[in-house]
């Protein structure tokens, strides 16, 4: 099996991969001493009037936490679109590609802004497996006709054959639990933090506080935030000193 990270398949065996589900999932030491016991501001806070947009950039993990550390984006959840096989999973995906849905708010950002951020943070000249490859799923009439003008646009710039996919979003099947917030999960006493804040799933994948958190352990995203977050101070640190080592400024 592979399994992938920020753009790029590494090959573990399933003894390797236990250990990050033993953490994400049954370590619970850290977390109730890393929050306030409040609701995070930035989930007080949320639009009521929200768009969807969906990208298959590679592999999901990676552009779960990009976008997640954008503002204006609500929530990010991580799944498999594009195939006719009903209900597919990870080990099972047919003809399915990973993709990641955003709800966005368009009074902070754009649709087109969203395309800047998928054209830019991903080769799209390159084949792909059906698993891996580079589409985008419109939703509407006015994202359909600005994915297929921002694909000329990088057709142009690259010189190269554009492999982006453009199609009507159809079906969205949410992926494995494990793999939501995946970079966060790697985290064990922040994952835990914000796992305590939301036990329930999801709610753990719905609030826009873990999909910035999500970003800013991956180094994305303004650290300027984390006030609004529902961290105490010990957890604000422990996410800063994250951030920081993950290339974040």
């Amino acid at each position: 099996m592979k399994y992938c990270e920020n753009g790029y398949r590494i090959s573990i065996n399933n003894l390797t991969f236990i250990p990050i589900l033993m953490m994400a999932w049954f370590s619970k030491k850290g977390g109730d001493e890393m929050i306030t016991g409040e609701i995070p501001v930035i989930d007080k806070n949320i639009p009521k009037d929200t768009k969807t947009a969906t990208f298959s950039m590679g592999c999901f993990w990676g552009p779960d936490a990009l976008f997640g550390s954008k503002e204006g984006i609500v929530r990010t959840r991580v799944g498999y679109a594009g195939g006719t096989k009903q209900n597919p999973t990870y080990r099972s995906l047919g003809d399915h590609t990973e993709t990641v849905q955003i709800d966005y708010d368009p009074e902070k950002i754009n649709y087109s802004e969203l395309l800047d951020i998928f054209w830019n943070n991903h080769d799209p000249t390159t084949r792909r497996t059906i698993q891996y490859m580079t589409m985008i799923f419109y939703h509407d009439e006015e994202q359909k006709k600005l994915a297929f003008e921002t694909k000329k646009q990088i057709h142009e710039r690259l010189h190269g054959d554009v492999k982006t996919e453009i199609q009507k979003f159809s079906n969205f099947y949410l992926a494995e639990d494990y793999h939501q917030k995946y970079q966060l999960s790697r985290k064990g006493k922040l994952y835990n933090a914000f796992k305590s804040i939301y036990s329930d799933m999801n709610d753990f994948v719905d609030s826009t506080a873990v999909a910035r958190a999500n970003g800013l352990v991956s180094g994305k995203g303004d650290i300027d935030i984390i006030d609004e977050l529902g961290l105490n101070d010990d957890g604000k640190e422990l996410l800063r000193k994250t951030f920081k080592r993950a290339g974040g400024g």
